[in-house]
Order: structure tokens, then sequence, then C-alpha cells
């Protein structure tokens, strides 16, 4: 009886939990970001306007533009410019990028990254957002 009540409960509750996440990414869609990279510590400063995706190492003056096309609320996909691949040609090896953004929070997420030239690659990253500072 306790086995059934206890099942009745998680299935009747199930639902509300499932309401009350907030995945929605429609608030990291435009906006200034940073992020680590895991392997050199480099910060890399990340805006988005729209559909387009610029990214910038802090101790660096060269950028990377990148076309961005949501598939759907919370996934994109980055293909370099060809302004970027002119200034850079190493960056067309990298292919289409796929940027899934998971846990989701107001001023963080957490990003799984995908390559299309390398099936095997994938990069899970913390990001966060970046306040205007006039707010």
């Amino acid at each position: 009886m306790i086995k059934k009540i206890t099942l009745l409960a998680v299935f009747t509750l199930l639902p509300f939990f499932g309401f009350s996440q907030s995945n929605g990414c429609e608030h990291l869609k435009n906006g200034t970001f940073k992020v680590t990279d895991p392997a050199s510590k480099k910060v890399c400063i990340i805006k988005r306007d729209g559909n387009v995706q610029t990214e910038r190492m802090e101790e660096s003056s060269e950028t990377y533009d990148f076309d961005l096309a949501w598939i759907d609320d919370c996934t994109y996909t980055l293909s370099p410019t060809a302004g970027t691949l002119s200034r850079n040609s190493s960056v067309a090896k990298a292919g289409i990028m796929t940027v899934r953004i998971i846990n989701a929070k107001d001023s963080t997420y957490t990003q799984k990254v995908t390559v299309s030239t390398n099936k095997k690659f994938r990069r899970i990253d913390q990001v966060t957002m970046i306040k205007d500072r006039k707010q």
C-alpha cells in the first residue's frame, strides 16, 4: 500500500516539478557573456545580437564573427562569416558549431558544444551573462 501511495504521489507531483523549472532561453538570445576555456584558462567574451555572434579573447583585439541560427528555443548553430574566414582561414576547420544551452538560469547557463567536422568533440562550459553597466 505504501508503494502505491508513493508512486501516486510521485506521478502526481512530477508535472509540477517540470513546470516549475524554467529552461527557456529567450533571455539569453542577446547580450554579452563570458566563458573560460577549461584547457587554457583564457576568458572569451561573447556578444550575441540578432543573428550574429562575436567572440574575442580578453587579452586580444582579434575578433571572430559568426552567423547565428536558432534551431529551437535553446539550441543554435554558429558558422564563421566571410570576414572571419578572410582574417583567419583556420576557423573553417572547425566547421559549423552547434551549441545547446542546458541548465539555463537568470544570468548563467551551461552549454554543450559540438562541431560538424569532429563527431567525437564535445565540450561543456559554464557561461555567465555580463550585465550592462548602466543598470
